[in-house]
């Protein structure tokens, strides 16, 4: 035996709808990928003491993980590893996530999940760069069918190329289709559409068209059994993926885009989506992580 330990994925509990939302998709996707799932709840020791007279162990993290071993009993899935630990939930999380192939969370929880999509501490910022993340809304409805449509977006930047091995494995995997998206900015390259030369051609279509063959070099050749289509828009890349996400079983884009302001280090359209996608929304830093 090698002695490797077995690749991962880490999933935050918190007794919230959210929650147990994110803990029945991170067990759909360690199913899948033939991965160990760890699920953890954090209990804030920032959180106020527990007041006198309250019920002994009320605070102390054991009934949420009976309740995450009822939800895996009831979804059949067996050999997950449940623990507790204490801290800050987003520190906490992200640091038990460093050696893992993913961390998945609900968009939304009962509290200190929230500061791995908002925060901006430095730590925070050290741990997301290590691993993928994917955020699962509460608009995800586990008991609804797949839709088979993987969508991945990219922008010529490094961190697309990340989004796209991620989305190439999990579509090969699910027998997916895997649609890749660029939304040129064309306000502020081109002129109205009314001065074009060619009304049915975009000026910048050829550019784009050139961006995304250049992105899929080698990944169609690696996946011949992905089924892969190319969409070309304008607009805001927010928008575009966000309205994309409502027939989709993923939304995939990298960490890191051609605009890197955001104190997370997440690029501008990755921190749009975790607020407005209707699907699960993986954010993917580092090309081993798939």
């Amino acid at each position: 035996m090698s002695g490797q330990p077995r690749p991962s994925v880490v999933v935050g509990v918190d007794g919230s709808l959210d929650g147990w939302i994110a803990l029945e998709w991170a067990a759909r996707h360690a199913t899948l990928r033939h991965l160990e799932l760890r699920g953890v709840h954090v209990v804030d020791e920032s959180r106020p003491a527990q007041p006198l007279g309250s019920s002994p162990g009320q605070d102390d993290g054991t009934e949420v993980l009976e309740d995450a071993a009822d939800e895996l009993a009831r979804i059949g899935y067996q050999g997950a590893k449940l623990e507790i630990r204490y801290g800050n939930p987003a520190e906490v999380l992200l640091d038990l996530s460093r050696d893992a192939s993913l961390l998945v969370i609900g968009r939304r929880g009962a509290g200190g999940f929230a500061e791995l999509v908002l925060g901006s501490t430095s730590q925070v910022c050290a741990a997301l760069v290590r691993t993928a993340l994917v955020v699962v809304p509460d608009t995800w409805r586990p008991d609804e069918p797949d839709r088979g449509r993987i969508v991945v977006g990219v922008d010529g930047s490094p961190s697309c190329q990340a989004a796209l091995a991620f989305g190439f494995a999990l579509a090969s995997t699910r027998r997916a289709e895997l649609e890749v998206v660029h939304v040129s900015d064309v306000p502020e390259a081109f002129p109205r559409p009314d001065v074009w030369l060619d009304p049915d051609e975009p000026p910048w279509r050829a550019g784009a068209e050139l961006l995304v063959a250049e992105a899929l070099a080698n990944w169609t050749e690696k996946y011949p059994e992905v089924v892969v289509r190319t969409r070309f828009c304008a607009g805001h890349p927010v928008q575009v993926l966000g309205r994309a996400s409502h027939t989709a079983d993923l939304v995939v884009v990298g960490g890191l885009g051609r605009t890197r302001f955001s104190p997370l280090r997440m690029g501008s359209v990755a921190r749009g989506l975790l607020h407005h996608s209707r699907s699960p929304v993986a954010v993917v830093h580092n090309e081993e992580q798939v």
